[in-house]
């Protein structure tokens, strides 16, 4: 009987080179394909956020009702009140809050960072921007920012009621 053995093949070391060039390149391009989904979740959150603030001022405008929009800095959500729907119930001892009509959290790896209406800046509590049925709102902005340093800014216009979403500058 004759027996046929394989002549060719890879030897133990050049796996081992193989497998930590594959190691080496995997630790440099990984990075690269994460980030960018931190990134996709912070602006997904604040294209939500801008299209929710939008459909209320419309909401506002067509039903001639005040809407409110509460962001909870601190909770990382945002809460819609209709003006028969108020915020706090105050016929007892402790006020109460309501439910909300439309409420939405923020996706892990996003935060607010500030909140500003006018001169007064806020950073930590509540904050809350009203649509009027004429279409004009009290204004305000926001600043969302994500784990990778990127920000970006939804800015109410007092008068029109319009919501931008805007790239703002990196923390640095």
């Amino acid at each position: 009987y004759k027996r046929l053995y394989m002549k060719g093949g890879f030897t133990l070391i050049e796996l081992l080179v193989v497998l930590i060039i594959i190691s080496l390149v995997s630790a440099f391009v990984a990075p690269r394909i994460i980030a960018p989904f931190s990134n996709l979740h912070l602006k997904t959150a604040a294209q939500e956020i801008a299209g929710t603030l939008r459909y209320n001022r419309s909401q506002a405008v067509s039903e001639k009702v005040e809407r409110v929009a509460v962001f909870d800095l601190d909770g990382r959500s945002v809460r819609i009140f209709s003006a028969d729907n108020s915020i706090v119930d105050t016929a007892g001892d402790t006020p109460e809050k309501k439910p909300a009509d439309t409420i939405y959290e923020l996706p892990d790896g996003v935060g607010f960072e500030k909140a500003t209406a006018g001169e007064e800046e806020f950073e930590e509590g509540e904050f809350a921007v009203a649509f009027f049925p004429n279409g004009s709102s009290s204004g305000g902005d926001v600043v969302l920012s994500g784990e990778s340093g990127r920000r970006l800014g939804i800015e109410v216009n007092a008068i029109t009621g319009i919501v931008r979403v805007s790239e703002l500058e990196r923390d640095g």
